[in-house]
């Protein structure tokens, strides 16, 4: 395992490399899901958390392969293309950041039932899913901001809010 994660580090530290902040918040948002799962002790709530650990480390190879092909339709001068990659990349992050938010919640409700000698664990998780999300937003605010289409900005913006 330490293998597959020293090769996930170097590729990501590799120049050119199209994984970056993007699947890093999906990553930060699947160790958390993965901690406060094994942390829970209702198996409902652990296959919910499960779920949304799949779902975020998918999310990491295909933000990386959907930014790759933002880039390319930039370099190819193809605007179409761009407006609906840079869209699909946005709709990743806003995926990050909604199931880092349900995790976030699930960790603060989890609180009283977690063990006094877990209670650092569940912090790491929490901290893990404030980090999913912070990233997730800033990428975000930067691709609506790039991509320049108001009508869909308003629209994941209030996406957003309505996870509060």
């Amino acid at each position: 395992m330490s293998e597959s994660i020293e090769q996930f580090l170097d590729e990501t530290a590799r120049r050119g490399s199209w994984i970056g902040g993007g699947s890093l918040a999906a990553l930060s948002g699947a160790l958390s899901a993965a901690l406060l799962e094994k942390l829970t002790p209702a198996p409902r709530a652990a296959r919910r958390l499960r779920r949304i650990r799949r779902a975020c480390a998918g999310l990491i190879q295909r933000d990386a392969e959907t930014f790759a092909k933002v880039i390319d339709a930039t370099r190819g001068k193809n605007p179409r293309a761009f407006q609906r990659l840079l869209t699909a990349a946005t709709a990743l992050q806003v995926q990050v950041f909604v199931n880092s938010r349900t995790i976030e919640r699930a960790c603060r409700r989890a609180r009283r039932a977690i063990k006094p000698r877990f209670q650092s664990d569940l912090q790491c998780a929490l901290a893990l899913a404030v980090a999913a999300q912070r990233s997730a937003s800033a990428l975000i605010r930067t691709n609506l901001a790039w991509l320049g289409n108001p009508a869909y900005a308003v629209s994941v913006r209030r996406r957003l809010r309505s996870q509060r």
